[in-house]
């Protein structure tokens, strides 16, 4: 037979088994998929909005099963406009919506409510939606690079602790900010997909993140688990980054990923980390972004990051992260950096700038409620006061730092 004679005749048959398969398709469940019905597919948390900037921001929230969704906003409580999907999809998954919000004016309150779709996906030519559920109405207000004021709300190392989570939870309603940043160590470790629900977005049944932006910190126990890989499906940062930075106000924040607390070669790891590769990647980002404008132009500049540039006992290398230091210390002190925000030893400390290193570090307490702490900031013209506070609202540190003069 010749060759062209061998590809029309199989273009022929192909087409008549497809057609065949088609129509098979049409009439018979996927192979191995349980029958359910869609309509007992209910949300599994409250909307998350995270990734917060001038002009847009995510929403996330958990769902019991097989869905789809999307979030209906506007500036009224009318709302009126929705989002979109991605490269041509609407969100499909099991466990967590995820929908990006762009467009929007900086400083704007913005009404919005999700929409919970629960989907039998039989087979590809036979997708059964159940009726849409509606979230109730939530509003947050997009970042504002030229306001006169920052104020901003610091948790940390909360490993999962219902007590110490809901009472940083009431405190938090109690007050009114820019924003939420959750500084690393949310979780102890990550086995499996459905738990991370409740890690991430349902923590300790709070609604935490529906009316107050969370700002997402990576901390060394949220790399740790067999699941860790699966972390960018159930928060957002810019471009699936743990380092970037914003501007709200007078303050400019960095975030940055300090990664795990003993070196890559450690037995624990199972040669599975390449935390120093990661941490000159971002070496090489910080020398970039601090030539930014809306960096060098700040009166205030904070680093946020989990484990600490510095410690009290230099000789506990595992309290504070040695080659972040060495990588980034000059870039900090060239950027301005007045103060490093930072967890992970347990224990609430304040160590003001010295010497060589002209500034502070403030490092938050840990997870057993007598111990844990609540960071509170709030910058405009004046000051930059930062108030570290433990659960019963006695201060621990009082930071107060001059804004850079302009020049």
């Amino acid at each position: 037979m010749k060759r062209r004679e061998f590809f029309i005749g199989s273009s022929a048959i192909v087409g008549v088994g497809a057609m065949s398969s088609m129509s098979q398709l049409l009439g018979a469940p996927e192979t191995g998929a349980a029958p359910f019905d869609a309509a007992n597919v209910k949300p599994a948390s409250a909307p998350v909005v995270t990734n917060m900037s001038a002009e847009g921001f995510t929403v996330l929230w958990g769902v019991s099963g097989p869905a789809t969704g999307w979030v209906e906003y506007g500036e009224t409580p009318e709302m009126g406009k929705r989002s979109v999907g991605e490269r041509g999809l609407m969100p499909y998954d099991s466990y967590v919506i995820k929908a990006r919000i762009e467009g929007l004016k900086p400083g704007t309150k913005y009404y919005y409510r999700v929409h919970t779709r629960g989907v039998n996906f039989v087979n590809a030519y036979k997708i059964l939606p159940a009726e849409p559920i509606l979230s109730e109405v939530g509003a947050v207000t997009t970042l504002n690079p030229k306001g006169a004021t920052a104020d901003f709300i610091v948790w940390n190392d909360t490993h999962e602790v219902k007590a110490v989570l809901t009472r940083l939870a009431e405190l938090t309603r109690a007050q009114s900010a820019d924003f939420l940043l959750w500084n690393g160590d949310q979780t102890n470790y990550m086995l499996d997909e459905r738990e991370m629900v409740e890690q991430f977005l349902n923590p300790a049944g709070q609604t935490y993140a529906r009316d107050l932006p969370l700002m997402y910190v990576r901390g060394n126990h949220d790399v740790r688990g067999v699941a860790a890989r699966s972390l960018p499906r159930f928060t957002d940062t810019p471009d699936d980054l743990y380092y970037y930075s914003f501007r709200q106000g007078p303050l400019a924040a960095l975030v940055m990923d300090t990664g795990e607390d003993k070196p890559d070669d450690h037995p624990v790891y199972g040669g599975l980390n390449d935390f120093s590769g990661f941490r000159k990647q971002q070496q090489a980002w910080l020398e970039q972004e601090i030539q930014k404008p809306h960096i060098k132009s700040a009166p205030y500049k904070v680093l946020f990051c989990h484990i600490p540039m510095c410690w009290k006992r230099p000789e506990e290398k595992g309290a504070y992260c040695v080659e972040g230091h060495d990588l980034w210390h000059d870039l900090l002190v060239k950027a301005g950096v007045q103060l490093v925000i930072s967890g992970h030893t347990h224990d609430a400390t304040w160590m003001p700038a010295e010497g060589k290193r002209p500034y502070g570090q403030l490092i938050g307490g840990g997870p057993k409620l007598e111990g844990a702490t609540i960071i509170r900031g709030k910058a405009d013209a004046k000051e930059l006061r930062v108030q570290m506070t433990d659960l019963t609202g006695k201060e621990l540190a009082l930071v107060q730092i001059k804004p850079h003069k302009r020049g």
